[in-house]
């Protein structure tokens, strides 16, 4: 098992996950919608075939803690 803190603009997670389980699921069994978001993990960006990579490939060791995060970037200033 590893321990996974979850992190997005509006919500803050830490849930215990098995090595074999994906980013895709994680995010899926949470209900967070990534799709307009820039996501990495412990500081790595993820590509879109990361997604359903195990943790464990993505070299996550087992007893471990990692952090997943994503987040929108987006402008905030409106231009006339």
């Amino acid at each position: 098992m590893i321990s996974i803190n979850v992190r997005t603009n509006t919500t803050r997670r830490t849930i215990s996950a098995d090595v074999t389980s994906t980013p895709r699921s994680v995010f899926s069994e949470l209900g967070i919608d990534t799709s307009t978001s820039m996501v990495n993990l412990d500081g790595a960006i993820l590509r879109a075939d990361d997604f359903g990579k195990t943790f464990e490939e993505l070299r996550v060791p087992d007893g471990s803690t990692a952090n997943l995060n994503a987040i929108v970037k987006a402008d905030g200033a409106a231009t006339i």
